[in-house]
């Protein structure tokens, strides 16, 4: 169990982020993609904290909601500023944490449950920004699994359906 303070951290690390407050990328989208691995994880059996904190820190170092291919790794970066001072970790955890944070836009499974998991969270909140995630995309089986299920209901409706859904 973890004795990481999530909310005094999200508050934290979101009064250091590089955004204006309202964007695509903010909080709402943290906090969805936060609740979409809580729901992978009862079937992926990720780690729990690391897909917290990943929820917290994946898109904290973006420029704006543009293009912005470095904000994994700058994201990354953050973590290794701030781990011991603002949250504790253990160095296999933090590997993990550290890899999904910098590799989030850049690869598509890397084969770790933790890590993938915090991957499909993140994908199964594209319809914000107008895509319709797609199974071949997903790194997990029942990342897949919601993608398909989820084929019709509409992209303004999804946040809604993923956080009823009961698997």
């Amino acid at each position: 169990m973890s004795s990481i303070d999530f909310t005094a951290l999200q508050e934290f690390v979101f009064s250091q982020k590089m955004t204006p407050d309202n964007t695509v990328h903010g909080i709402d989208h943290w906090t969805q993609v936060e609740s979409n691995a809580l729901l992978l994880s009862r079937h992926t059996g990720a780690d729990e904290t690391v897909i917290r904190l990943f929820s917290i820190f994946h898109d904290s170092r973006r420029f704006d909601d543009g293009y912005d291919s470095e904000h994994g790794p700058r994201a990354a970066e953050f973590l290794m500023q701030i781990r011991g001072d603002v949250f504790v970790l253990d160095d296999a955890r933090f590997d993990l944490l550290y890899h999904a944070c910098y590799y989030h836009t850049k690869e598509h499974s890397s084969g770790d449950k933790t890590i993938d998991t915090c991957y499909d969270a993140d994908r199964l909140d594209l319809g914000r920004v107008g895509i319709q995630p797609k199974p071949e995309k997903m790194a997990t089986a029942i990342g897949q699994k919601i993608v398909k299920k989820a084929k019709d209901v509409p992209l303004s409706e999804m946040r809604q359906w993923l956080n009823k859904l009961t698997l």
